[in-house]
């Protein structure tokens, strides 16, 4: 283990993530999974995935990476990517943040005010928070609230209240809200700049890998390994080793 310089414990999406980008930077990386599987939620994942058209982010994400030549994502119906069935009603959300209002305010008219401000609130937030991750230095952090002014409104506020400013209708709130299960948290707990972000993410619509979602883990540790870093399976870490403050390296299930 002394020839690594990053040891990352676990190979989920987030794992395999920061491990091909350490190793990529020229720090030796060495993946460590517990299960004889990689890849964590995607063992399972059935959402789809946003923003993966022209210049989307998580496209410039999977291209950065050096990912995307091993990945095909196949859009979903633009018409209806996610189908909502919320009592005796079904709601199907289009592609397209303009068709996706015009198709609310069609069926909840008297809404149409929170509506549009619902909708631009929640596509401000989520634009200024990807220009955050353009800041550099402790300088931009003070600049905050004037160069993501959504962000620093609704930061400390809850979903729910961001509905409580805008809309009223149940069912209307019952759609806004049904994003929730991509955060897992209900309005009332889950910040209101997360559930923003998510629902911000899939205005342009949903894909989803050719292959399912194990198709993704296989295509990092790829990346990982032409690259020059490991993974390793059925490998337990007991503990992480700290010496004056710093981790120093692992100690194995096994003992090693």
């Amino acid at each position: 283990m002394s020839d690594f310089d990053v040891i990352v414990i676990g190979s989920g999406a987030g794992g395999l993530t920061a491990a091909v980008a350490l190793q990529q930077a020229g720090l030796r990386t060495l993946v460590l999974e517990q299960h004889y599987a990689p890849g964590g939620w995607c063992h399972s994942f059935t959402l789809e995935v946003g923003e993966l058209g022209a210049g989307g982010r998580m496209r410039a994400v999977y291209e950065g990476l050096g990912v995307s030549g091993d990945l095909e994502f196949c859009e979903l119906n633009p018409d209806g990517y996610d189908h909502l069935r919320i009592g005796g009603e079904r709601f199907d959300i289009p592609k397209g943040r303009d068709e996706f209002r015009r198709r609310l305010e069609e069926r909840f008219p008297q809404e149409k005010r929170g509506i549009r401000g619902y909708l631009g609130t929640v596509q401000d937030i989520g634009d200024q928070l990807n220009a955050l991750f353009e800041f550099k230095g402790f300088l931009d952090v003070l600049t905050v609230p004037l160069r993501a002014p959504a962000v620093a409104r609704w930061g400390f506020s809850s979903a729910a209240s961001l509905l409580d400013r805008h809309v009223h209708d149940p069912l209307l709130r019952a759609i806004f809200a049904a994003q929730s299960g991509d955060h897992g948290l209900p309005p009332s707990l889950a910040p209101a700049a997360v559930h923003a972000s998510v629902t911000a993410h899939y205005f342009e619509g949903g894909w989803y890998p050719r292959g399912g979602a194990r198709v993704m883990p296989r295509a990092f540790i790829r990346a990982l390994e032409r690259a020059g870093g490991e993974i390793r399976l059925r490998t337990p870490v007991q503990r992480i080793l700290v010496e004056h403050g710093r981790a120093i390296g692992v100690r194995l299930g096994d003992g090693g």
